[in-house]
């Protein structure tokens, strides 16, 4: 990420203080801002966003694993045959 302007750099505070540390995209922008004039401060409302999985999604940079070659049913009937003339 390139920290160069003060929104990089407060969604990488955002980023480690949440712990999303870890290749995770996130967005920061204002939604709204204002004058508080009870208290003479100006308001800024800003909406941070992770984008993460769900616990218990696989991660979308790791690959599934290969499909398992299986033998044929025959072949396996085969073995039990086998095995029982065994015993």
């Amino acid at each position: 990420m390139n920290n160069t302007t003060p929104w990089n750099r407060l969604q990488a505070v955002l980023d480690t203080m949440f712990g999303f540390t870890q290749r995770t995209r996130s967005t920061v922008k204002v939604i709204k801002q204002g004058f508080d004039n009870v208290k003479q401060e100006h308001v800024v409302l800003i909406e941070y966003r992770a984008h993460v999985k769900p616990p218990g999604v696989m991660a979308t940079d790791q690959k599934p694993s290969k499909p398992t070659e299986r033998a044929p049913m025959e072949s396996i009937r085969e073995l039990f045959a086998h095995d029982k003339r065994l015993s």
